[in-house]
């Protein structure tokens, strides 16, 4: 399954880019950005039409993905809901919370593996969500109860604005079961904002 190609992807991201710069966007904003190639081989030749795809704050990309069209995602995202993008058609939710939807993507496949269905759950977490106890208890029940789901973490070695070597000097790392796979890559654009420091640009009402 893959409804956008790499340029699709990355002028997508331009263009929200644009929005904030010309001050259209009086919300927080996390682009997507560096993993382009590595998101679309998994949805190429992994992920499924009808697979449940859990993402994050920073979901463009997975939306674009996943089906959700350009412009409806645009539309969202002008509104104020760029953290907040879902589609049930689609099978795909998102969470502002750090881990949020981990336990909710295995109870989902929990219930796949119940019904006898043959779908997957993909759940998209950061490097800072690896940290959270959410996140291991959900790896620990998938693990043990051989569910059809796989965490994907998206690594660019910030957690906000904090390295691995920050936050674990030693970069300490436990080792992950078969049901996680890692993606380290580095980031097109900061955590929040496009980096220009136009931050949040109130117009006039009148």
């Amino acid at each position: 399954m893959k409804y956008a190609s790499k340029t699709d992807l990355i002028e997508f991201e331009k263009t929200i880019s644009q929005h904030w710069e010309a001050g259209n966007l009086p919300y927080l904003i996390h682009l997507s950005g560096g993993n382009e190639d590595f998101l679309i081989d998994l949805f190429e030749n992994d992920i499924k039409e009808g697979d449940w795809i859990f993402s994050t704050h920073r979901n463009h990309h997975h939306a674009l993905l996943a089906g959700i069209p350009a412009k409806d995602l645009e539309q969202l995202i002008l509104a104020g809901k760029s953290m907040f993008v879902y589609s049930q058609e689609r099978n795909f939710f998102t969470s502002s919370v750090l881990a949020g939807t981990c336990a909710i993507a295995a109870g989902v496949a929990y219930a796949l593996k119940e019904s006898g269905s043959e779908k997957w759950v993909w759940c998209f977490v950061g490097d800072g969500a690896e940290e959270q106890g959410h996140f291991y208890e959900a790896i620990m029940f998938v693990k043990g109860h051989d569910l059809p789901c796989m965490f994907v973490i998206e690594d660019n070695n910030r957690s906000v604005d904090s390295t691995i070597e920050e936050r674990l000097p030693t970069k300490f790392r436990f080792e992950m079961p078969s049901c996680v796979m890692r993606n380290e890559y580095i980031a097109t654009y900061p955590h929040a904002g496009n980096g220009t420091k136009k931050h949040i640009i109130f117009k006039d009402k009148k």
